[in-house]
Order: structure tokens, then sequence, then C-alpha cells
């Protein structure tokens, strides 16, 4: 059983490392038995290869692992769903889950810590760097009773990373990688691999050999110990860490972002920086997109929320109009602000981003004293509170200008500070 530097056959995958060879072509005269692992990405094994050539590679990947005591390292994409391979290797377990495979991308993931297998480095030296393009619909007892191991779910629960025994070899099921070097990512196979055949080479301890003291083993137990605390702290704080920057990175999408599952939650996020208080749809009646209060005055605002390839037009103005005017029946009254990403797919500075509003649109501002709103203005409104997050007077000033603007509206920081002064003023 090899020890130390198993030989890898890769095919289909961009990867580099000093122990991995590339497969060209299914056809190519090289046997992947020949090699003690076998790593291939399922998207390439249609790109020109014929009946013949997949037989032999079938074969040769089962004789990899049930004679060699190999591991195949697949990485799972919706194309595992039609990989020919899988069959043949797991028999009605790989039938089985190539019929679970369901397509979905995401990077949320969570790496069960309990599993027992040798996917883990993969995770430690990948880790926030995998973006899964498919999960399976499998539950943990169908995998575990196959003598397989789920290594990650992703935020809903489903299977991202499983791995299986047969007999001394072993198939793993891994999410591929995102924004990595080919080094970092051969790094991550090598690891795994070398793990497996680590493993192979150890024999199951009888029970009673558990009880067998070594002289000086659990000298460093404690240090082992408080060293492991210091990891699992060392990755909670990466991972809030991460999901600070996620949160203040998604403030871009303000510039590009459409619909109610991007650009309307960005938009809320951005005027709660800015100091209103502002809540979640499923926390008022209404049907508006936006529910704003300025805290010390308490004034309130109805925003509607459009992303468009081009102008910003009356519709989302109407239907502003629609709510402003119920509410006013009922004895409510409140700015309305339509809030409008007009041609989205445009850098900033385009001159179309100068007028993202159309003039029916402005007529309409003007008559009903509405504020247009462009995100691209918002933004540079929160990018002014980012960089100076204790200015409570930039703040004021700012939800102080959008509440008594007329029509479009833009940031400029000596208006925010103007109009802050401008409400602090004594009346009468």
């Amino acid at each position: 059983m090899v020890q130390l530097k198993p030989r890898i056959l890769n095919f289909g995958v961009t990867v580099a490392h000093e122990s991995i060879s590339t497969l060209g072509s299914l056809s190519d005269a090289i046997a992947i038995s020949d090699y003690h692992a076998f790593v291939y990405n399922p998207s390439h094994l249609y790109v020109g290869t014929n009946t013949n050539d997949l037989q032999r590679r079938t074969q040769e990947i089962v004789d990899l692992i049930k004679k060699k005591g190999g591991i195949v390292v697949s990485i799972l994409r919706p194309e595992t769903a039609g990989d020919p391979f899988v069959d043949s290797v797991l028999g009605n377990v790989g039938t089985l889950l190539r019929g679970s495979v369901r397509a979905g991308a995401g990077s949320q993931m969570r790496v069960l810590r309990s599993a027992k297998g040798v996917s883990g480095p993969y995770f430690q030296i990948l880790n926030g760097k995998l973006l899964f393009t498919a999960h399976l619909d499998l539950s943990e007892n169908r995998i575990t009773a196959s003598e397989g191991s789920i290594f990650a779910v992703d935020s809903v629960g489903y299977p991202i990373a499983v791995e299986f025994l047969v007999g001394e070899g072993r198939v793993c099921f891994l999410p591929p990688p995102n924004n990595v070097t080919v080094d970092q990512f051969g790094a991550a196979l090598a690891k795994i691999i070398t793990t497996h055949f680590r493993k192979a080479s150890q024999v199951d301890a009888p029970a009673w050999a558990g009880g067998i003291a070594v002289p000086g083993a659990n000298i460093h137990d404690e240090e082992i110990a408080a060293l492991r605390k210091r990891t699992e702290e060392t990755a909670q704080l990466i991972g809030s860490l991460e999901d600070d920057r996620k949160k203040l990175l998604d403030y871009v999408q303000l510039l590009f972002g459409y619909g109610k599952g991007v650009l309307e939650p960005a938009v809320r996020s951005a005027l709660r920086l800015i100091g209103f208080d502002v809540r979640e749809p499923e926390e008022y009646e209404g049907e508006w997109d936006v529910e704003l209060k300025e805290p010390h005055s308490g004034r309130t605002a109805l925003g509607e929320v459009e992303g468009a390839e081009s102008v910003i037009d009356v519709d989302k103005y109407r239907q502003l109009l629609d709510y402003i005017e119920q509410e006013s029946l009922e004895g409510r009254d409140h700015k309305g602000i339509l809030i409008g990403n007009g041609f989205r797919l445009l850098p900033p500075e385009a001159p179309e981003r100068q007028n993202q509003f159309s003039d029916h649109a402005q007529r309409g501002a003007a008559r009903n004293q509405f504020c247009l709103l462009p995100t691209t203005e918002l933004f540079k409104a929160v990018c002014a509170v980012l960089e100076s997050p204790q200015d409570e007077i930039l703040k004021s000033g700012i939800r102080e200008s959008l509440l008594s603007t007329t029509g479009p509206w833009a940031f400029v920081r000596e208006n925010s500070d103007a109009d802050i002064q401008h409400a602090l003023k004594p009346t009468g």
C-alpha cells in the first residue's frame, strides 16, 4: 500500500501539484488504473468522447478502486446526474446518488466536524473559497446506510460533500473551489488522497488496545485542547469578519441590482445605515417596498424600488401614488420616495445615469412632492457615512434632505450639512 506520494491522474480539473498528472482526453494512451488516484470534473466527460472510451475508462476506475484500494475524487456538479462512472463504482448507491443531484449555486455551507473520512483537509485548506453548484436531495440515513459520510451541507441542510467507502477504496464528491490558485487547489486534493492512503495503511485496533498506556503519550493533551479551542475561536472570528465584509460589499448591489431579492434589501440596509427606522416588508401590512421613519422628527415615508436597464418610467410612480393616497384616506400622511436604479448595467459615471427618471415621472413627482432617489446617489451617501460612521450630523442631514426634496435627489456633502443646520434652526 502506498505511503507518502501517491500518483494522481487528473481529468478536466484546472489544478497544479507535483504529484498530479493530466489526462488530456479519454482517448489518450494513459491508463487510469496505473495511478493511485483519479480526480475528474464530470462536466468534461462528454466533450469529444465516444462510447468505447467511456467503457474502457469505467473499467479502469473500477480496477483502481476495487483492486488497488485507490481513491476517486469527483467534483460535484449538476452534470454528476449523468455521470456514467458513478453507477459502475457504487452500484445501486450510485444510481440513487445520481437521481438525487439538484442544481443550485451558493457559498453558505456548514462543515460537519464529526464526519468520518478523508475530506476534512479539503475544507480546511479551501476554507471560505468554495462555491457549490449542486447538492444531493438525500437524507443522512440513506447515505450512512450505504457506507457514506456527509462532510458539508448547504444552508438548508442538503449534502454538498459526501464520500463513500468501496472495500478498501473510496469515492469522494466535493464542491468546486472559487477564486483559488491552481497550487492551492492541488494541495487540497493531494492532502485528501494522502490521508486516504495513510488511513488505508492502518489496522483497526481491538477494544482492549485503548486501555494500554504509553509513557509520555498524554503530556501534550492540555496544549492540544487549548490549541483546538483557539482554532475554533479563530474560525468563528474569521466567519464573523467575513460576514461583516460581505454586508459592506453588498452595498455595491445598489449600483446594478434589481428585484425583491437583491436591490430592495440593499436599499433598506442603506437607509438603516443613514439612520432611518426601516421595517422589513413582513412587519407591516402594506404592499409598498420600503417604509421608513425619521427617528427624531417622527416623519414617515413610503418608497417603491425599481431597477431597470433603461429609464425609470411612471409605472412605479403610479403605484407609489396609489399607496400614498390610500394611506392619506386612512388619515396617515407620508412622504413619497421613488427609488430607482435606471440604466443599471451601465457604469455609474455613464451619461445616462445622470438622469435616470423619465420626464413623466419627474412631472408627477413635482406635482405630489415626491423625492426621486437614484440608488447611485444613495450609494454615495452610504460611502460617506461609512467613512465617518460617528458623524450623526451627516446622517441627520441626509435624512432631512431626502424628506424635504421634491424631484431628483443628489448627494452633496455640503448640502447635507446645510440641511441639518436648517433643521436645527429655531423657528418663530
